[in-house]
Order: C-alpha cells, then structure tokens, then sequence
C-alpha cells in the first residue's frame, strides 16, 4: 500500500533516475521527460527536459534540444537551448543555434554555430510571442467588437 512516503520516496527517485535510449535505438518523434536524458542512439524530433542532456559518442539528434544543462560528444543538427552549460567534447559534431549562458568547446569538436546567451533566446520567445499575438486574427481584439451569435441560429 502507498503511503504519503513511499510517494514521495518513488518521485525522488524518478527525479534522481537517467532515461537512456541505447545505441542501436532510433526514435521518431519529441523527447519530454522529467529527468536525465543520455542519448546513445539516434532521435529525429525535439528532446526537452529541466534537467541535463548528454549525447553520447554514439548519440545523433535531428531536432532541437531544451535542457538546463547538456554535455555532447554525438552530433548534433538543430538549436540548442540551456539555461547552464553548454559542453561539447573534441568528437562532438554540431550545426545550429547554441543558447546558453555558459559554453565549453574542446579542440577538435566540429562546429557551425550561431552563439548567443540564453537570455537573448528568452527575448526572442517574449518577441515572437507578441507578435504572434498581434498577427492572429482569432486573438484580435476587432473581433470582439461583433456581439456572439446564439447556438442554432
């Protein structure tokens, strides 16, 4: 029986756990998760988490990656986006968009890249939101003005 302990015990370890997709493994689709990601095999979406990601030797991700913190040795094709650091190792293979408010490069890794602070990500979310406000013609304020039309009519 689960008691309020054993609750909170099993999501302290779900936290504490490392989600890794083998060499071998490929996936078609995004990557949500609440903990650790190693990525070994192959991933063709978008991968998010609040914790770290490492693209092992092996791992290869076509598509963007948010995190707090990743570590690549893989490749990489597509933005990166973390709030920490950044690392990438001598084997590391990277083309995109890295956003992060620190970043590590080794000699030897393969780099084309655009380098930005996370910070300048979060604005051009906060822009591209406004905007997308302003251009949604189903947001728009005009189209409050008409009165609703009852159900049936």
């Amino acid at each position: 029986m689960w008691t309020k302990e054993t609750k909170i015990q099993a999501e302290m370890e779900m936290a504490n756990s490392t989600s890794v997709f083998a060499p071998g493994l490929t996936i078609k689709g995004d990557i949500e998760a609440v903990s650790d990601i190693r990525i070994e095999g192959d991933v063709c979406g978008d991968v998010s988490t609040p914790k770290k990601v490492i693209i092992g030797i092996s791992g290869n991700v076509e598509g963007d990656i948010k995190a707090s913190e990743i570590c690549v040795m893989g490749k990489v094709l597509g933005d990166v986006i973390v709030e920490g650091l950044a690392r990438f190792t001598a084997e590391a293979k990277m083309r995109g968009k890295v956003y992060s408010e620190k970043i590590e490069i080794e000699s030897g890794a393969d780099m084309e890249v655009m380098v930005a602070k996370y910070k300048t990500y979060l604005n051009l979310e906060k822009e591209n939101q406004t905007a997308l406000h302003k251009s949604n013609p189903l947001i728009n304020e005009r189209l409050f003005d008409q009165p609703m039309a009852k159900m049936g009519e």
